[in-house]
């Protein structure tokens, strides 16, 4: 299975990252679909590390949106750190799809925790580290 390191950054307020690592298939969909259920449920900001992403399918990106979509119902935070360099499957997926804009996209994590404690879940990306 694909990793999936899931930590809890305490400042406040609490934020939970969820870090994927390699490929993301329909195989660790589920265990991903679970651990941001988790985090929604008790309100938590929310933060997804595709830094080390590789690759991402279908129904984890169908995943990842239905979360989103939920958090902003939620007036919760949800962003997600993806650098724009190098270019990835990931980042070609987004593009493709048009799905690039219907998440709050941060270069850093710093930063991706910073938009999901000021409530940023959808928009353009964003520029500044």
């Amino acid at each position: 299975m694909a990793p999936i390191s899931v930590t809890l950054e305490r400042a406040d307020p609490p934020t939970g990252i969820v870090t994927l690592l390699g490929e993301q298939d329909a195989y660790s969909a589920p265990r991903l679909e679970n651990e941001l259920a988790l985090l929604l449920d008790e309100e938590l900001t929310v933060v997804v590390d595709l830094s080390d992403t590789t690759f991402v399918d279908s129904q984890t990106l169908s995943i990842l949106l239905a979360a989103r979509h939920r958090a902003q119902r939620s007036r919760i935070g949800f962003t997600v750190v993806l650098p724009s360099e190098p270019y990835t499957q990931v980042h070609r997926i987004l593009d493709i799809t048009g799905l690039g804009t219907s998440f709050a996209v941060y270069p850093t994590l710093r930063a991706a925790l910073a938009g999901a404690r000021a409530g940023r879940n959808a928009g353009e990306r964003a520029r500044a580290a």
